[in-house]
């Protein structure tokens, strides 16, 4: 009986996909576009909640100083200890280091920039890790622009981390970290999630609190 219905009703199946194939191509090309759209917006929120968090902490009015202090207490709110600011003329092309939460040592060399970091300052950094006073620490790049596409070539093959603009961003809001355990996430659901009068209030170091230049 069921091979019997099988074969009846296998030409009618046939032909109903046969009528509807355009309807359910419109459909699929609809919802196509509707996802590239949620894309488009979801990348545009992050990018907005970026430019806001670097707007008020004013980092293109920071000192190099400054900079540094900010990028210390960064850490300390992912919670890395023994955190120090080391810049200076003796600074052997670290600027801060500390211990993460599970006991790695961390280099960081930090760049405010108003233009590309090149591969020249790459290949630098990459020479400070291998002098003896930070042999054996992960080192991060942390830069208020954006690397050249030779220096993150560089900084890839050197295997250290970068801090970028946009991910500084997301490191100010809270929704990017250097530790491994914690789970970064869109700017985006962490503002809808905490709310937006809320998140105006989060973790953010007060300008006025970013240490000697």
């Amino acid at each position: 009986m069921g091979i019997i219905l099988l074969f009846v009703l296998a030409p009618k199946a046939g032909d109903i996909l046969a009528s509807s194939w355009p309807l359910l191509l419109i459909g699929a090309t609809a919802l196509a576009g509707l996802l590239v759209i949620a894309a488009l917006l979801i990348r545009r929120l992050g990018d907005d909640y970026r430019a806001e968090a670097l707007r008020r902490a004013g980092i293109d009015r920071l000192t190099p100083g400054q900079f540094e202090h900010l990028t210390a207490e960064l850490l300390r709110n992912d919670g890395f200890t023994r955190v120090r600011v080391v810049g200076g003329r003796s600074d052997r092309g670290v600027d801060v280091i500390g211990i993460a939460p599970g006991g790695t040592p961390y280099a960081i060399q930090c760049k405010l920039y108003t233009r590309q970091v090149g591969p020249g300052q790459v290949r630098d950094f990459i020479g400070a890790l291998q002098a003896p006073a930070y042999r054996g620490h992960r080192g991060v790049l942390v830069t208020s622009h954006v690397l050249s596409g030779q220096a993150g070539h560089a900084a890839r093959e050197a295997g250290f981390i970068v801090v970028d603009r946009d991910r500084l961003g997301d490191w100010m809001m809270g929704v990017y970290s250097l530790t491994p355990a914690k789970r970064s996430r869109p700017a985006f659901l962490d503002r809808l999630r905490r709310g937006y009068a809320t998140h105006r209030g989060s973790r953010l170091p007060p300008e006025n609190d970013l240490g000697p230049a």
